[in-house]
C-alpha cells in the first residue's frame, strides 16, 4: 500500500490544503474497520478502484459513492476498503469547500454526500475523469485542473479565512473572543460567519485542532508517553480535560489509541 501527499496547484493553493492518493489492495489491511479522525478539513474524493463502505455504531456498512464530498467531521467515521485502492483526495483548508459548493458547511457536517447531489455539473466532469484513466497521478493533475475552473475566492468569508489561519497557527490555542476582537466583530458575528464557511464553531474548529496535535504527539512518541506530558504540551488543563477531549473525538481513550492499529488512522490527517 502506498500513501502519497502533494501540494495543490497555485490556483487551488488558497482553497486546499494538499492532495493525497492512496493506491494498495484492501487485504493488505486486514479485516480490522479503519476509523478516521476529525481534522477541520473537509474533503473531496474520487475512488478509480473498488469502493469503501462507511459503518455506523450497530455495525451496519453502508457503500459510499464513487466521487464524494466529506464534510467536517464532529467525531470518528468508520471505513471498510474493498478489492483495489485508487483514491484520489482534495483536503481543503477548514473553509475552503466553500469557494466551490455554495451550500452552507454546516448542512454538510458528517455527511459523505455524492457530489452530483450537490455540485452537478462538477460531477459530471469528475466522472469524465474515472473514465479516462485508473491511474491516480494523472487523474490528481486531472482533478485539479477542473477544480482550478470552478473554485471562486468570492465564496470564502475573509474573516473566517483570517481566524482559521490563527487557530491553525496557535495550534488551537486561541479565544474566540481573541479572534472576533482581531476580526473587529461580535462573538456572535464569529460564530455565524464559521458555522457558513466551516462547517463548526471557532471553539469546535479549534478543539479539533488541538486534539490534532496530541494525535500527532503520541504518534510520534518514542516509546510510551505519560498523559500528563502530552496534556500540558498541547494546550490541555489536565490529563482528565485531555482524556475527555479525546474520547469525544476519538471514540476511544488516549492509551487505547495507541495500542489500536488501524492503519487508516490518519488517512485524511498532514503529517
Amino acid at each position: 500500500m502506498e500513501y502519497r501527499e502533494r501540494p495543490p496547484s497555485p490556483e487551488l493553493a488558497p482553497f486546499v490544503a494538499c492532495v493525497w492518493t492512496l493506491t494498495g489492495q484492501a487485504g493488505e489491511l486486514g479485516d480490522a474497520l479503519q476509523p478516521v479522525l476529525p481534522d477541520g478539513h473537509p474533503e473531496l474524493v474520487l475512488h478509480l478502484g473498488d469502493f469503501f463502505a462507511r459503518v455506523d455504531a450497530s455495525g451496519r456498512a453502508e457503500r459510499q459513492p464513487m466521487v464524494l464530498f466529506a464534510g467536517q467531521l464532529n467525531g470518528q467515521l468508520t471505513l471498510r476498503p474493498s478489492g483495489r485502492l485508487a483514491v484520489v483526495g482534495i483536503r481543503f483548508h477548514p473553509f475552503g469547500a466553500g469557494s466551490l459548493f455554495r451550500v452552507p458547511q454546516y448542512e454538510m457536517v458528517g455527511l459523505t454526500l455524492a457530489v452530483r447531489d450537490v455540485h452537478w455539473a462538477l460531477a459530471a466532469d469528475l466522472e469524465r475523469i474515472r473514465c479516462a484513466t485508473d491511474d491516480v497521478d494523472a487523474a490528481a493533475g486531472m482533478v485539479q485542473r477542473v477544480l482550478a475552473a470552478y473554485v471562486a475566492v468570492r465564496g470564502v468569508n475573509p474573516t473566517v479565512r483570517a481566524g482559521t489561519t490563527a487557530i491553525l497557527r496557535t495550534q488551537g490555542q486561541v479565544s474566540v473572543e481573541t479572534i472576533a476582537a482581531h476580526a473587529g466583530v461580535s462573538r456572535r458575528h464569529l460564530e455565524r460567519a464559521f458555522l457558513h464557511g466551516v462547517g463548526l464553531s471557532p471553539k469546535r474548529l479549534a478543539r479539533i485542532t488541538r486534539f490534532q496535535r496530541a494525535v500527532r504527539v503520541l504518534e510520534q512518541a518514542d516509546g510510551p508517553r505519560p498523559g500528563t506530558v502530552t496534556a500540558a504540551a498541547c494546550g490541555y488543563a489536565d490529563q482528565s480535560h485531555f482524556i475527555r477531549e479525546f474520547q469525544e473525538l476519538a471514540g476511544c481513550s488516549p492509551s487505547a489509541f495507541m495500542l489500536r492499529s488501524a492503519q487508516l488512522t490518519g488517512l485524511f490527517l498532514s503529517p
